[in-house]
């Protein structure tokens, strides 16, 4: 048993690890400013080199056709606004021509567009905190004396469902079925296992009823009569 969850940490790390081998990460519907360095024929390009980008979304359709780029020495700079930026995923094709006296060549390069910006993983960081929900809510559950740790697992699973949605991570967010399924899984799960111990009979019988064994029962009071004596012999209670 030890062996297996040695082995299911391990794998977890290794997984994280994987990241993707891509040159830029851009932010999901934000404003991004694109540089790439520039180079024609295997040379750094010169002051008078002009460049023309083209891009194209996951899906194959035009994001940018032969836009003219900005010259930045080095680099060449095109701005790409929150509303191009619409489509998760790696892009299809992206590449920049640049022609200097005659002399042309094209240089590609890697693009992807993820949730949060960053680049996307095979198991991202995000989900470490679902097992680990998860754990927290088993363990609550088995164990009475650590209900609490049921809970407070129940509101990490929200949060991440919360997350999920938005603002999203690798290629997971609101706006793909894949991120809509899981976050509102997640999040249903959670109010589920929060809310669990009101609908169950069980905690129900425990909590709003008594065993009649468990009854205390009072004390008889003992009664005392007290008599008086009169002068004339007579008595009264």
């Amino acid at each position: 048993m030890r062996t297996r969850f040695i082995f299911i940490f391990v794998f977890l790390l290794l997984s994280i690890s994987l990241v993707s081998a891509v040159d830029y990460s851009l932010p999901f519907n934000q404003d991004y400013s694109l540089n790439v360095p520039c180079f024609n024929n295997g040379t750094i390009c010169s002051v008078n080199t002009e460049c023309n980008m083209t891009l194209l979304y996951p899906d194959g359709t035009i994001l940018l056709n032969d836009v003219v780029t900005n010259n930045q020495g080095s680099f060449r700079n095109v701005t790409l606004f929150a509303s191009q930026l619409n489509q998760l995923g790696a892009l299809a094709s992206s590449f920049m021509y640049c022609c200097d006296n005659g002399l042309c060549g094209a240089n590609t390069f890697d693009i992807e567009i993820t949730a949060d910006g960053e680049q996307s993983r095979t198991f991202p960081t995000q989900f470490i905190f679902v097992i680990f929900s998860f754990l927290m809510i088993w363990f609550g559950t088995t164990n009475e004396r650590f209900r609490i740790s049921k809970y407070a697992g129940s509101i990490f699973l929200i949060v991440i469902g919360v997350i999920t949605l938005y603002p999203g991570y690798s290629f997971i967010n609101y706006s793909t079925l894949m991120g809509q399924s899981l976050g509102f899984i997640f999040i249903g799960l959670g109010f589920y296992f929060w809310i669990e111990d009101n609908f169950s009979r069980k905690e129900q019988a425990q909590y709003f009823t008594q065993d009649p064994k468990d009854e205390v029962e009072e004390p008889e009071q003992e009664v005392v009569e007290t008599i008086t004596e009169f002068d004339d012999g007579r008595m009264e209670a």
